[in-house]
C-alpha cells in the first residue's frame, strides 16, 4: 500500500482527565511530520580483535512532531509564540503623551492602531493645536504612526486625543504552554483518496523557531515538539500510547 497524503490539522487543548476538548482547524499546513525514535545502548564484545558490535539495548522511546503553519491568524501565532488571543475593542484616548525631545522627519508611535479623529496638542500653559499635514502627519492610521513636520514654537511633549478601532493581538510568551492533541483527518492520494485518521493524545509543542516578516515567498510558522506518553489512553499497536493511525 503506497501512502501520500493531504487534509487538516485540527488542535485542541486537553481536559484534566485527557479528553480532548473544542478543536480547532489550523488552515492550511505545509507538512505533517510524526518521527518516532528511540534512545540505544549498544555494546561490543571484546573477544575477537574486531570489537564487533553484540548487543543493542532499547533505553528509550518518543515521538518528535513537526509541521509547518501557513495560516497567519491570531489563534495560530498564540499557538506559535506562547501567546493569548485578545480581543480589544474600540474605543477612544484622551491626552497619550508622546515622547519628549522629537524632532523634525521623527516618527512616533502611538499606542492604538486604525487611528482616526486625530488631535495633537502642545503642553503650553494654554494648549495650542497642531495642524495636520502641516507640523505632523499621518504616516499610517492603520499602524498608528505620525510623522513629525515643523516644530515650530511648540512645547513638548505633544498629546494625542484620538480614536482607534478594534483589533487583536497577542503577546510573545504570554501564558504558560499546555500540552496539546493533534488530530489529523487525511486522504491518501496515493489510494483513491481513501481516509486515514491520526491521533496524537498528549503533545508538547516548542514555540516556533521562526517568525519572518520580511521574505519573498509564502511565510510559514514551523513547529516541532513532542508526543508524549499517556497512560489514560488504550495502548495502540503502531503507536502505542501516544496516539493511533487508522486506515477508514
Amino acid at each position: 500500500m503506497y501512502f501520500s497524503g493531504q487534509g487538516k490539522l485540527f488542535i485542541a487543548t486537553r481536559d484534566a482527565n485527557g479528553a480532548a476538548q473544542a478543536f480547532r482547524h489550523v488552515g492550511n499546513v505545509r507538512e505533517l511530520i510524526v518521527d518516532p525514535q528511540t534512545e540505544q545502548l549498544t555494546h561490543k564484545e571484546s573477544g575477537t580483535g574486531q570489537r564487533l558490535t553484540d548487543l543493542r539495548l532499547i533505553t528509550g522511546k518518543e515521538v518528535a512532531v513537526r509541521f509547518a503553519l501557513e495560516d497567519f491568524s491570531i489563534d495560530n501565532l498564540a499557538l506559535a509564540l506562547y501567546g493569548a488571543k485578545t480581543t480589544q475593542a474600540g474605543s477612544s484616548v484622551t491626552g497619550e503623551v508622546l515622547p519628549s525631545g522629537l524632532a523634525v522627519s521623527d516618527y512616533v508611535r502611538l499606542k492604538y492602531p486604525e487611528v482616526s479623529s486625530v488631535v495633537v496638542k502642545d503642553s503650553a500653559g494654554v494648549p495650542a493645536t497642531l495642524v495636520a499635514n502641516t507640523d505632523y502627519e499621518i504616516s499610517s492610521a492603520n499602524h498608528g504612526t505620525l510623522k513629525i513636520k515643523n516644530l515650530g514654537a511648540y512645547v513638548q511633549p505633544f498629546k494625542v486625543d484620538y480614536t482607534y478601532g478594534a483589533h487583536d493581538y497577542t503577546l510573545m510568551f504570554g501564558t504558560a504552554p499546555v500540552d496539546r492533541w493533534l488530530r489529523f483527518e487525511g486522504l491518501n492520494t496515493a489510494d483513491e483518496n481513501k481516509p486515514v485518521l491520526i491521533e496524537l493524545y498528549k503533545v508538547s509543542l516548542d514555540p516556533t523557531d521562526e517568525l519572518a516578516a520580511i521574505q519573498d515567498n509564502l511565510g510559514g510558522l514551523p513547529m516541532t515538539g513532542n508526543a508524549l506518553y499517556d497512560d489514560k489512553k488504550v495502548s495502540d499497536t503502531l503507536l502505542g500510547q501516544f496516539g493511533r493511525f487508522v486506515h477508514i
